[in-house]
Parts: structure tokens; sequence; C-alpha cells
């Protein structure tokens, strides 16, 4: 079983949602590109930012030689948090406190779930009885999911956190691992219960989706993947503001110190980077200049 990051659970289905309301989150002309390049407003070097898929592994990079180039160049590397550095006490939040699933959830949608959970992964879902609904969410998406990550092909999160590692760069963690955590696992049952219900009635509809972004994300086609996201049912507006803009802001408020020490490669995943909200237009705000490496 396994865990995965930030941009799976920040695509939590909550059914009967739509954006028809949430015009706050206003897209942005964006070239295709992954990388991005920070420069001036004091900087004596540039920082680079780049837009991750922590579905997909540090092989990706082979098709986009510049990106480690310009990796090379820096002196440190910013992630979304330095999960490698969890400690192994750190494993209670996973777990249902005096209650299980089959408590949780009525017979029929305790057979139901079971049901789908069975075409996908070899385990019944009484094997997560005492575990939170958002960690069998978890393991049902990444099995739907398109992926190249693996136990030999890190997720490009972790490569770079391990290569800058390799060469001496200082490793940042813009939040702890803790509260990195807790925006996946510390939702209210009621909520991590429909959520796993919508994904396993709309479980073809969802891996449809995710194929969508995998092909979008391989283009490097952030306009598409803002429409794409955009157009999700799966949002509601309270999880935008936790898990998009509230986080963006706090990194915003760290990055600017952060570059100005050494230039830095600041990795995360790449629905940050979109909206106006996103990491770029912020940056450009902030009076640095962003602009899209392609080569």
């Amino acid at each position: 079983m396994k865990k995965t990051c930030c941009l799976i659970f920040c695509f939590l289905v909550f059914a009967g949602c739509n954006w028809s309301n949430r015009p706050k989150y206003k897209r942005i002309a964006l070239d295709n590109s992954l990388l991005w390049k920070i420069s001036g407003n004091g900087l004596a070097s540039p920082s680079y930012l780049y837009g991750t898929d922590h579905l997909i592994g540090g092989n990706f990079l082979d098709t986009l030689p510049y990106v480690m180039q310009k990796f090379k160049q820096c002196k440190a590397v910013a992630t979304e948090a330095d999960l490698d550095s969890e400690p192994l006490e750190y494993k209670s939040h996973i777990f249902l406190k005096h209650d299980s699933l089959s408590h949780l959830f009525t017979p029929d949608e305790f057979s139901e779930i079971d049901r789908t959970l069975t075409r996908f992964l070899p385990w019944p879902l009484l094997k997560f009885n005492h575990l939170k609904p958002v960690y069998v969410y978890d393991e049902l998406s990444g099995f739907i999911s398109e992926r190249t990550a693996s136990k030999t092909n890190h997720h490009l999160d972790r490569y770079f956190r391990e290569e800058g590692r390799k060469i001496g760069d200082k490793i940042i963690g813009l939040e702890t691992v803790k509260f990195h955590d807790s925006l996946l696992y510390d939702k209210p049952l009621d909520i991590q219960k429909k959520s796993l219900l919508y994904l396993v009635r709309h479980i073809d509809q969802v891996s449809k989706s995710r194929q969508t972004d995998f092909n979008l994300y391989h283009q490097q086609n952030l306009v598409g993947l803002e429409i794409e996201t955009t157009s999700k049912i799966e949002f509601t507006s309270e999880r935008m503001d936790g898990v998009i803009r509230a986080r963006n802001n706090n990194w915003l408020r760290e990055l600017p110190a952060i570059m100005k020490q050494q230039p830095t490669f600041i990795a995360v995943g790449a629905a940050h980077l979109l909206w106006d909200c996103g990491l770029i237009n912020q940056l450009r705000l902030k009076g640095y200049t962003v602009k899209a490496v392609t080569f």
C-alpha cells in the first residue's frame, strides 16, 4: 500500500459541485512549459519553478534535458514538503479512532465500495476496515490513474530532492510533513465518505479524466490543464482555497527570502502554477520576471 502526494488529494471528489459560482479562479495566459525562470527584483542569480505531477516518474525528464541543466545551476531544491524525512512513528493519522469502515458506511454502501475496489485491487475492503475512507480513496485512485512513478522510478518531487542531495544542494520543505498530510487525512469524515462514494460511483468517468490530465501534462499544456481542472465538478471553493490558494500564499511569503539567499529550484504540483492565484502570476505581481523555459 502507498500514500500518494498532493496532486491526487487536491482532486478529492465532492459530488454536486460546479464552478459556476467560482469566478475568483481566473484563468491566465500561460505558455506551454512546465519550467519557468524567475529573475529580477533583486535576485543575483535566477531561480526556477517547475510544475510536477506526483504520479509521473523522474524518467520523464529524459524528454526534457534542459530541465536538469537548469536544475544543476541552482544551490537549493524547494518542494512542497520533504516527505523523505517523514518519521516512521507518524502513522496514526491514517487510522480511524474507535471506528471502522463497516460502521461508517451502510451495508449496501460497504458492499458497493468492496465490489469496485476488488475490480482494481487484490484486497477486499475489510483489509482497510480500520483505515480512514480517504486512504481507500487514495489507493483506488492510484490504481485507476495513468502513472509512470514506481519504486525504481521515483515521482518527480522525490526525484528532484534525491538529485539535489547527490550534488549537495540545500533541501527545503515549504511546509511540514504533518501539515502536508493533514490536508488529506484530517478532513471531516463525512467529506471523506462522500468523496469515496463519488469515486466508486463515477470510477470510469474519473479514470477518463485522469487520462486527460496525464496527456495534457506530457504535452506541457498548462492552459489545457487549467481548462480541464476548472471544468471538473469535483471541487468546492473551500477546498480549492485550502489546497491551492492558501498554500500558494504561504509559500509566497517564504520564497522571496529563499531565492535571495541562493538560486533555488522550486518543484511543486503543476496545479499551483495555474490561475491568477498561481505562483507564476503572483511572483510577477511581486515584481519578478517569470518566463517559460523551453530549451
